[in-house]
């Protein structure tokens, strides 16, 4: 075994030493360089992550828990709905009732999985993909599927085909895991233009005016432009050897900074209009397994970033890159930021309420420790959102749960499908989501 880590440490610096940087456009800084050639070195790397022991022991509230109030939400048109990635305290009718299931849409002859992503909802209609590369759009409304495309034919029949999409005005930007990066038309379902950039794609798809950002398995940062997919800029990051199977993560904040966390556990903060990284830190840990690093979203909120890796979660100050605060618990799960709090659950379900401010821990909470509630029976936990005053989230095998926000007690909880295909979005006060068997579900 050391043998295997010895050898897999030398080619990640025969790796690292040949990383080049694309300059023909003549507008990549010379000191971006040297920043990114700093941070390579052991020496000089920021390492914020430690080994250590994993939070996970209850705690009772002490505190006055108060949220911020609920905002009206009508359109759910990227992932993790917004630039930020903050999801605030959403409205939801809570009346807890299925009020539609279509008939089976998706088709797919690759083995069903939940995925990282959660379907698009726009004017009544929702729009999702399957493994088979067929994308859907489908009315709520009339209750009818409006159209469906295929990019792929039957040209990669034998490889699942994992999509990742964005709504911006009019039209469905879309990438892949096969390198492809394409628009087609909302309304009728007709390709505008596609590209191929010859390597996965496998982060969120961010935009800002008419630049879309995207990076790919190996962590390879780009540019487009927005109308027609023509590449302003690439640059290599920090390659890895061994490739994960989750999304690299994009947010952007209102003065045209973007952050991004790479494969390989690299933040980085890019003014997006000069093209100058403002800071870089390294949070990888060693105890991640093979140099694997896992996140959830990173989420910008005011004048700090939070992230949490499968070793802890912390609040970095987004000016500086400097750590505000972290604690020894991770999870790949999107937290939830209320008021001054921030909210955080663990795919075996173990729940927290940290100060936003502070990092300390105003309660915790495991929730499957009962013979009615157990993690074999419930399945991994697998998104988590605030609605209508309460917390909730989905598990793999198709349960929801709503939960006290005040003290992670259990209100009630219903399995609802024999599983989730994708994580729910929230519109017009009601919970889409598409089930295993690639049904949409919509609850009121």
């Amino acid at each position: 075994m050391k043998n295997l880590l010895s050898f897999f440490l030398i080619l990640s610096l025969i790796f690292l030493s040949g990383c080049s940087f694309d300059n023909k456009t003549g507008i990549w800084k010379e000191h971006n360089k040297k920043i990114i050639e700093k941070t390579k070195s052991k020496k000089t790397a920021e390492k914020i992550f430690k080994k250590r022991k994993i939070f996970d022991q209850e705690i009772k509230n002490e505190d006055i828990v108060i949220l911020s109030e609920k905002k009206e939400n009508t359109n759910w048109l990227e992932e993790n709905l917004v630039q930020t990635n903050y999801v605030p305290h959403l409205n939801y009718q809570n009346k807890k009732n299925i009020i539609f299931k279509s008939k089976k849409i998706g088709k797919t002859s690759h083995s069903i999985e939940t995925t990282n992503s959660e379907p698009l909802v726009f004017k009544e209609n929702i729009f999702f993909s399957d493994l088979n590369g067929n994308i859907y759009k489908y009315s709520i409304g009339t209750r009818k599927l409006i159209w469906k495309f295929n990019f792929y034919k039957k040209r990669f029949k034998n490889i699942p085909i994992k999509i990742n999409s964005k709504i911006i005005l009019d039209r469905l930007v879309v990438s892949d895991n096969l390198g492809y990066f394409y628009n087609i038309n909302t309304d009728t379902g007709k390709l505008i233009w596609a590209k191929n950039q010859g390597i996965p794609l496998t982060s969120e798809i961010k935009s800002s005016n008419e630049k879309i950002f995207l990076l790919n398995q190996d962590n390879k940062f780009y540019i487009f432009e927005k109308n027609n997919g023509k590449k302003i800029l690439d640059f290599e990051t920090f390659p890895v050897i061994l490739k994960k199977n989750n999304k690299q993560t994009l947010a952007l904040d209102s003065r045209y900074n973007l952050y991004f966390v790479t494969s390989g556990g690299q933040v980085f903060s890019l003014n997006y209009q000069d093209y100058k990284i403002n800071w870089l830190i390294n949070i990888a840990d060693s105890s991640d397994e093979f140099g694997l690093f896992y996140s959830s979203p990173i989420i910008v909120k005011d004048n700090s970033v939070y992230l949490s890796s499968s070793q802890s979660t912390m609040s970095i100050d987004s000016f500086a890159g400097k750590t505000n605060w972290e604690i020894p618990f991770g999870t790949r799960i999107r937290p939830v930021i209320s008021n001054r709090f921030i909210f955080l659950v663990s795919k075996e379900g173990f729940i927290l309420n940290i100060d936003l401010r502070t990092g300390k821990i105003v309660w915790s909470k495991k929730l499957f420790t009962s013979k009615e509630t157990n993690l074999k029976k419930m399945g991994e936990v697998t998104s988590l959102l605030l609605i209508s005053d309460q917390l909730f989230f989905t598990t793999k095998n198709g349960y929801f749960f709503f939960v006290n926000y005040e003290n992670g007690e259990i209100i009630n909880y219903a399995k609802v499908a024999k599983g989730f295909y994708s994580r729910p979005a929230v519109a017009d006060g009601k919970i889409y989501i598409i089930d295993k068997d690639m049904r949409v579900l919509v609850f009121n």
